[in-house]
């Protein structure tokens, strides 16, 4: 190296996050270092930018001694391509990637942001339908809306259908633009005898910057004597704690003894909060217990590191949540519902903490899965920005940033059910969104199952069947919206330093 760095884990990073994150689709992978785009950096600003990436890999990695031979290769001195050579040398068998995630970036504010649970936003979640392949023609159908928002202003509701934007049809070259986009243009349609016409209706949107609350419905259902709570829930946020500590009260005080926990939409989020639900949701032996809830398996530098300082890498059930940095201070000692069963709504948006919330429940409780295959996020990274990880962040350096799997996250009987390829449903039951069942509506397919598997008698059979005016279109892949696949952490504080 013709430049020398000091590397040093500030101690605020007891602050900093970790996380697990998921795209959409395996990464392309590349030819060699630098034979992507080049990037419009100067040499300086790439000669740090691939020291910090090598460092962070070769350091943390998960799967560092696997891509050992990548490491070794990678020419700080002359790469031009930091952010493709990570993309490229992300642990893979072949042309398939093992690990998906991975990401060095140029723009840590942006990844910032993303984990706030605050964003420029219409406040819709969509699924896109292919209508006319030939004419690579597709519509937007929304799944919900969050309270508050432009779309709910503009009375957007489930089963709604989009036929174009900015007068364009949608094609896979532009839907993302329903989500990011600052203003928009559409134009309504509906199902008519299996087809899809023109409502002759356009709406204008601008997008705000605010807060959208996860929690979209909260119901008890009272049948044969029983009562059965739901809670459809899309993404494990710090500002919803308290509010979902307050609905377990609730369910409690209801007496309810199942849950319908709908996570179909639910791509993740902090861990905190997943250990909230856990200790209300879990059998109150096993919190009062504090047995162990999960578990984190890490490379052999992170693991002698914790050995070291004599901290364990397990979580176990708690009731007491007190984390100043990051302004949380709660308690479900009051709250855990005794469940006896849950039944978890999954489907491709399922992800990460939603994930390991219902795979680490499992050696506790009776979960019974319906829909379709979640995504499949097993892993655990740190997010780290090279302001936090040097003593003095040259620069050119200030908005980079790495997020780095290190560890495969496991239940308290060593097992890591959504590994490799997402949780298998029990029942396979596909969203279905056209129907226009509101989320929390008795006959909406998926909690229809989950009613009848608790007991719930309904007059007519073919549960999740479709209507005569509901045909069947293949869904794209969920968009990777900001908190999609995320398990964010706090690092702990002993992770201090590191010296080259």
């Amino acid at each position: 190296m013709n430049q020398k760095l000091s590397w040093l884990l500030l101690s605020t990073l007891l602050g900093g996050a970790v996380l697990t994150g998921c795209s959409e689709e395996n990464p392309k992978p590349t030819n060699g270092e630098g034979d992507q785009n080049p990037t419009s950096k100067t040499p300086t600003e790439l000669y740090y930018a691939n020291m910090f990436g090598k460092e962070a890999m070769s350091t943390y990695y998960y799967w560092n001694k696997e891509i050992s031979s990548d490491l070794d290769n990678w020419n700080i001195e002359t790469n031009n391509d930091p952010i493709g050579t990570v993309d490229r040398i992300r642990y893979h068998q072949g042309d398939k990637y093992i690990d998906k995630w991975s990401m060095l970036t140029d723009d840590m504010a942006s990844f910032n942001s993303s984990v706030e649970g605050v964003s420029t936003t219409f406040g819709w979640n969509l699924t896109f339908y292919p209508v006319n392949k030939e004419k690579n023609q597709y519509v937007a159908v929304v799944n919900f809306v969050h309270e508050g928002t432009p779309a709910a202003k503009a009375e957007f509701k489930r089963g709604d259908i989009i036929l174009s934007i900015n007068d364009e049809k949608i094609t896979p070259d532009n839907y993302e633009d329903l989500y990011y986009k600052p203003t928009l243009k559409v134009s309504l349609g509906e199902l008519q005898e299996d087809i899809i016409v023109s409502r002759n209706k356009s709406i204008e949107l601008t997008a705000v910057n605010m807060y959208e609350n996860p929690i979209i419905c909260d119901s008890v259902y009272e049948f044969n004597g029983k009562k059965v709570g739901y809670l459809a829930y899309t993404g494990f946020d710090l500002k919803s704690i308290n509010p979902l500590i307050e609905i377990g009260k609730k369910f409690k005080a209801e007496g309810i003894e199942e849950l319908v926990l709908d996570l179909r939409y639910n791509g993740g989020g902090y861990v905190i909060t997943e250990n909230v639900l856990a200790s209300m949701f879990a059998p109150q032996e096993a919190v009062s217990s504090k047995k162990v809830f999960e578990k984190e398996i890490y490379n052999s530098y992170l693991s002698e590191s914790y050995q070291k300082q004599g901290e364990s890498l397990e979580t176990r059930f708690t009731t007491e949540f007190n984390y100043p940095e990051v302004e949380v201070n709660a308690s479900t000692k009051d709250a855990n519902i005794e469940l006896k069963k849950i039944y978890g709504l999954i489907g491709s948006g399922s992800a990460s903490a939603s994930e390991a919330l219902l795979g680490g429940l499992m050696p506790y409780t009776n979960v019974r899965l319906i829909g379709t295959q979640t995504h499949g996020k097993y892993c655990t990274g740190w997010m780290l920005s090279a302001e936090e990880m040097y003593e003095k962040c040259p620069q050119e350096l200030k908005n980079w940033g790495i997020y780095v799997m290190v560890s495969i996250y496991q239940n308290a009987d060593g097992k890591t059910p959504c590994m490799p390829d997402g949780l298998i449903p029990d029942i396979q039951i596909e969203d279905d969104p056209i129907q226009a069942y509101q989320i929390g509506d008795v006959n909406e397919p998926l909690l229809k199952q989950a009613l009848m598997e608790a007991g719930r008698s309904y007059e007519t059979n073919g549960v999740g069947s479709r209507s005569a005016a509901s045909p069947h279109f293949k869904a794209l892949p969920p968009v990777k919206t900001p908190l999609f696949g995320k398990r964010i952490q706090l690092i702990p504080p002993f992770i201090s330093s590191h010296s080259k």
